[in-house]
């Protein structure tokens, strides 16, 4: 074989590893999925449940066949349900939750599927008003920003509301929006691996102040026990029982405390489109810091629902 053909090879080679790793989902980035109803309020974007009925589909061992429609129903729901029970998740409730995403992530790495990224374009042209009537606020993950309203904040004219309905925020300068984005509340019931308990986070409603402003900050609640390098705990730390263990608080990046209790607004890269935090707000990175920069102690926070 010639220089020229083996190093053809080559390429052609690491060209199809290339493609192959383009070509794979983690399901982690995804939004949690299940029958919406009272007690489970999620926003099942198309593609994502689309996704989810091609890697089910394709396990032979599930024996399932889905329509891949990108609609949730009670198939798709009794499928999830057969994943769970088959991949040991309990409570096997056929609620694609944090653990399903990562258990789905892991043994569908190698399926091939469409290609999706959730769009988190932002618009800067136009009025929040027309901003409003060609989004769906609900479930876009698009932001709106004025930048010249943004460039008159001075924090004494600011305000903040944190929407729970449409898991928005919108920071207000001089009475008028500057900057609508999506946001993660707490979760109506959300599960404590450790304890294999169902608790209620919901974030509270009121007028609240910002009474602390740390731009990299730690928690000193939620966050995981290390032990000779691996982690034997995670979650909240007021609730470990085992051994000695070296302690690590989960990030929380431009860092906005409004209760006493621990409840603030933070950056985070699971911001996604129904609750699911412990309570506290969750930010897209550069949302949080725009809103860090333009709010100072003292600025007004409503949330309502």
């Amino acid at each position: 074989m010639t220089i020229s053909k083996i190093l053809l090879s080559a390429f052609m080679l690491n060209f199809i590893l290339i493609s192959t790793a383009t070509a794979k989902t983690s399901f982690t980035t995804y939004s949690d999925m299940c029958e919406l109803s009272t007690e489970d309020n999620c926003a099942n974007i198309t593609q994502e449940v689309k996704n989810l009925q091609i890697a089910l589909n394709s396990d032979k061992r599930l024996g399932v066949d889905l329509k891949t429609d990108g609609k949730w129903g009670k198939k798709t729901h009794e499928a999830v349900k057969k994943f769970q029970e088959l991949y040991d998740i309990s409570p096997a409730k056929g609620y694609v939750g944090h653990k399903t995403k990562k258990k789905l992530a892991s043994v569908y790495a190698n399926v091939k599927l469409p290609k999706y990224t959730k769009s988190r374009d932002v618009s800067t042209s136009g009025t929040y008003a027309s901003f409003k009537k060609k989004v769906n606020l609900r479930k876009s993950f698009k932001i709106f920003e004025d930048k010249s309203l943004l460039k008159k904040a001075t924090g004494k004219n600011t305000k903040l509301t944190v929407d729970i309905s449409e898991q928005r925020v919108k920071l207000y300068v001089n009475g008028k929006v500057a900057l609508s984005s999506p946001c993660t509340t707490g979760a109506k019931r959300k599960f404590e691996p450790n304890t294999k308990i169902y608790r209620d986070k919901r974030t509270p409603k009121g007028i609240f102040k910002i009474t602390e402003k740390i731009s990299d900050k730690r928690s000193t609640i939620f966050g995981k026990f290390y032990r000779n390098g691996k982690v034997v705990y995670k979650g909240d730390r007021r609730k470990y029982r085992g051994p000695k263990a070296k302690y690590k608080g989960a990030s929380l990046k431009n860092w906005m405390r409004l209760t006493s209790s621990g409840i603030g607004l933070h950056a985070s890269k699971y911001v996604k489109r129904n609750p699911g935090t412990n309570g506290c707000i969750r930010l897209p990175y550069k949302v949080s810091q725009t809103i860090f920069k333009k709010v100072r102690k003292g600025t007004k926070v409503s949330i309502v629902n």
